[in-house]
């Protein structure tokens, strides 16, 4: 199948991988799909993208946990839980800052580089995330339904629209919440692309 993608939407398919890795995420999900469509240059999409919103910025921005959400440290509220369970939080910082030095539990561990990637400066790399970085299954049903809608819209190639309307077709959970917070109605948003196509044909 991915030898009917033209170029832009196999490039594509890579910028999803660097976006995640930009973002220090573990996985490719819609959203990194529908991110790195904004970023292409000159994709006919991209204007409608744009006239509804859409785009790197706010793209970026509703990755953004909302107001509450957790950053990754323990509260209060989070180590009374795990006393409740008999642990003690405080004494188990204490105990890993004593094995592994101040601040221990504050930062990741650093990731394992092959060495190709280290040597050849391949890609850009921020987080220091490095390797492959998987789909999750919501990003690869999107690749194979840009195939049905390709089909469907009697394409014999698989572009960036076609991978656009793959994203905009999904509906799990954490897709939609994602649209949520963009503030985008991905029906609306599906009906306009359809629409752009049409009067480009």
């Amino acid at each position: 199948m991915f030898e009917r993608f033209t170029k832009d939407a196999r490039t594509v398919v890579v910028d999803a991988q660097e976006e995640a890795r930009a973002l220090g995420h573990t996985r490719i999900g819609t959203e990194h799909l529908l991110l790195a469509i904004t970023c292409s240059t000159g994709a006919p999409v991209g204007t409608t993208l744009a006239r509804f919103g859409v785009t790197a910025e706010s793209c970026r921005a509703a990755f953004d946990p909302a107001p509450g959400a957790s950053d990754g440290h323990f509260d209060e509220d989070d180590a009374e839980a795990l006393r409740a369970f008999g642990i003690d939080l405080d004494a188990v910082r204490d105990q890993a800052e004593r094995a592994f030095g101040p601040g221990a539990l504050d930062a990741p561990p650093p990731a394992l580089e092959p060495a190709g990637r280290r040597l050849f400066g391949l890609g850009r790399n921020p987080t220091g995330l490095v390797g492959h970085i998987p789909f999750e299954p919501r990003a690869k049903k999107v690749l194979e339904r840009s195939l049905r809608e390709a089909r469907t819209l009697r394409s014999d190639h698989i572009g960036l629209e076609h991978v656009l309307l793959g994203v905009l077709g999904c509906d799990d959970g954490a897709t939609a919440a994602y649209f949520r917070r963009l503030g985008v109605d991905p029906a609306a948003l599906r009906a306009g692309v359809l629409a752009d196509l049409g009067q480009a044909a």
